[in-house]
């Protein structure tokens, strides 16, 4: 097994089945291609590699081959690599995209390799041109661009920097790849109505996961907010572990880690916004799993303003709605996942509680823990899952964690 292939669906499935053609040509943003083709892997694509002839004064034929784990082609042979290619990939990324190659793309130019397989691509198959250039070449060439985005072309936006423009991060291109060909996130393979037959098919056994994480923060006044110390690390890896197992995911986030940014996501600040966001998003959702850390207790009053600081305040606290609860209600027949975080209590006492919450609310399952012992924000946790019907320990990192609870909860809804 080569080294890309150790990385294959290292953080998702989504291209999975999913087989892109990188095209590289003569622009320092090259530098970044090894670590683009590495990024569509860990997403489960299988990635091939054409390069002009000049591309190889900026980035070396070994270091593409190596990010990809297949030989890299630099001109067409007999072996007809423009057809051979189009037939056997689903898209075709060019990165970075010079003026040049961008110019001749869109005449319909085909005078070496990446050029001639972008005309078998045009119209037919997804593409994704990614500019690299001085910002006054982009603007000469805008009219190529323009045509490129009328014949069904996509443009993935550059940053501008320095009077340059400049590659975008790789996770931005990667986004943009997924959403037009990714499994079931976003536009289930196609956009606008395009590509739909080379789209992504999907996959009855996906599931649609929602994830609330985070903490949520309640308003004293315009300014100030209580709030707790939850970091949404949990909540992170749990959308992380769901997505390695190919599943659907998309996270409410308040407060902390913002979800993987491969994951559709929504933000919310309150609890309020959070349960009203869940209630309409739980309706299409198969699982759903709170771990986000909601206030307890919320100001009894609020002030539209700022409060003057040159005073002692008492602020006056009410108890506030159970949004699991909430949701118990609203969806009786879905798979509804719990968390309860105690403080300095033992291990018989941690799965008491536990089970009295699994009870009151119907859940599903839920996961305790001792915030003694692992407080917030550590990389480390021991939790205990709970089910109507067992009883699990885990202890490590809490990532391995994680997938080991998502591995569970997925066995239980077999």
């Amino acid at each position: 097994m080569g080294p890309a292939e150790k990385l294959r669906g290292s953080k998702s499935k989504l291209l999975e089945g999913k087989k892109i053609l990188v095209a590289v040509s003569s622009s320092i943003g090259a530098i970044e291609t090894p670590k683009l083709i590495r990024e569509l892997i860990r997403h489960g694509a299988q990635v091939y590699t054409i390069a002009t002839e000049e591309s190889k004064n900026i980035i070396g034929e070994y270091a593409l081959e190596f990010a990809s784990g297949n030989r890299v082609h630099y001109k067409i042979t007999g072996n007809v690599e423009h057809v051979s290619l189009y037939e056997i990939c689903h898209a075709m990324i060019v990165h970075p995209a010079t003026a040049n190659i961008i110019s001749k793309i869109a005449l319909g130019i085909a005078d070496n390799i990446v050029n001639t397989t972008a005309t078998m691509f045009i119209e037919n198959k997804p593409i994704f041109i990614v500019p690299s250039m001085h910002k006054n070449m982009l603007h000469a060439i805008r009219n190529h661009i323009d045509t490129l985005k009328e014949r069904q072309v996509f443009i993935v936006s550059p940053r501008m920097e320095e009077e340059k423009v400049k590659v975008p991060s790789i996770e931005e291109i990667v986004l943009k790849v997924i959403e037009v060909l990714g499994k079931g996130s976003y536009n289930n393979g196609c956009v606008n109505g395009a590509y739909n037959k080379h789209g992504s098919q999907s996959n009855k056994k996906n599931k649609k996961i929602l994830i609330l994480s985070g903490g949520t923060a309640e308003f004293i006044d315009r300014v100030r907010v209580i709030t707790n110390l939850s970091s949404g690390k949990t909540g992170y890896y749990i959308a992380e572990a769901f997505s390695k197992e190919g599943h659907n995911v998309e996270v409410i986030y308040a407060l902390g880690k913002e979800p993987p940014y491969y994951v559709k996501s929504h933000k919310a600040i309150t609890s309020k916004e959070m349960l009203n966001k869940a209630l309409e998003l739980g309706k299409d959702a198969d699982i759903i799993v709170s771990c986000a850390a909601i206030s307890d207790f919320i100001p009894d009053g609020f002030v539209d303003g700022k409060i003057k600081s040159n005073r002692d305040i008492t602020l006056k606290l009410k108890r506030n709605i159970k949004v699991i609860k909430e949701l118990r209600r609203a969806f009786p027949e879905k798979t509804i996942i719990g968390f309860k975080a105690e403080y300095g209590v033992d291990k018989n006492k941690l799965i008491e509680i536990g089970r009295e919450k699994l009870r009151e609310y119907n859940l599903d399952y839920i996961v305790a823990n001792d915030l003694s012992k692992y407080y917030f924000g550590e990389e480390h946790n021991e939790v205990i899952l709970i089910g109507k019907n067992s009883i699990m320990e885990f202890k490590g990192k809490k990532s391995e964690i994680m997938e080991r609870v998502v591995k569970e909860i997925l066995r239980g809804n077999e």
